[in-house]
């Protein structure tokens, strides 16, 4: 599974207040709490001041991501910027690698 930031945004106020609504609505009807195959949820950020937010999970592929955001993407004009991410262990594992090129 790979670690994913996903920052989003929308086009415009009436956007966001259909898609808030619509989101709301599946977060209280307990939908946001169901296991997605290949999908780990890790937690969602809001800022609507600015009409953003952030989402951090972890998928076993990004074409799988894309999938899960696209009911998003074609109902609510959202833009999403994907971005592999690193957790703390692999950045550090990363750090203390002998570099690859390197004859050693």
């Amino acid at each position: 599974m790979q670690l994913f930031v996903i920052d989003w945004s929308f086009e415009n106020n009436e956007d966001q207040l259909f898609a808030t609504n619509e989101f709301c609505q599946y977060l209280s009807e307990g939908n946001l709490n169901k296991t997605l195959e290949g999908i780990d949820l890790k937690f969602i950020a809001h800022t609507p001041q600015n009409k953003s937010g952030v989402i951090i999970c972890e998928a076993s592929n990004t074409s799988l991501l894309f999938k899960i955001l696209k009911f998003w993407r074609e109902s609510f004009n959202i833009s999403f910027n994907l971005k592999p991410a690193l957790t703390n262990e692999e950045l550090l594992f990363s750090h203390n690698e002998k570099d690859f090129w390197s004859k050693d």
